[in-house]
């Protein structure tokens, strides 16, 4: 495997990991969502949509009719989905469901027109950069002691902190972390 191939594996690693992290998807992609009506105790005040920054809402149906636009407000940042009544707010009434086709995430480099927040960036090229680093190196070696010649211990179940990134990656990737509702 060449040098490259191992990079770009090592990339995908640390993307994977900084999205387990983060509890959601990076890449932008078309996503429907299904808001069900026995998942609310009242007619909830938004709908809060998992994929953010919303690029553009393709559709929005409730109880399988299609509403226009008008009847909706979007804060394409949280992802949070207001109902409109005649312009104003309002709540979400609907019997069965609200489905929401909507094209949501970062657009990821290398493209030029990248929308990736730099600190998530960063994060990842500091992830790849230990990987890199660590490559060849037994990842279980907890220490290493040379005096009459050597000593090794290991670490016994996962690596770090319950299996977590590094501290300086976490903390790198705290302020993209979603509070959950």
């Amino acid at each position: 495997m060449t040098s490259d191939e191992i990079l770009q594996e090592k990339i995908e690693e640390a993307s994977d990991d900084i999205e387990a992290a983060l509890g959601f998807r990076l890449v932008r992609e078309t996503a429907v969502e299904t808001f069900w009506h026995e998942q609310y105790d009242s007619a909830p005040e938004k709908l809060v949509l998992d994929r953010t920054p919303v690029a553009s809402i393709a559709s929005v149906v409730v109880d399988g009719v299609a509403v226009s636009p008008s009847a909706w407000r979007l804060d394409p940042n949280t992802g949070e989905l207001f109902a409109l009544c005649n312009g104003y707010p309002s709540v979400w009434v609907f019997c069965q469901s609200v489905v929401v086709t909507y094209g949501g995430g970062y657009i990821l480099p290398p493209a030029s027109n990248r929308t990736l927040p730099k600190g998530i960036e960063g994060a990842c090229v500091a992830l790849v950069s230990s990987f890199w680093a660590a490559r060849g190196r037994d990842p279980t070696l907890r220490s290493e002691e040379i005096p009459d010649l050597i000593s090794a211990t290991y670490w016994v179940g996962a690596v770090g902190e319950d299996g977590e990134l590094p501290p300086d990656i976490v903390a790198k990737l705290a302020p993209f972390r979603r509070a959950i509702a």
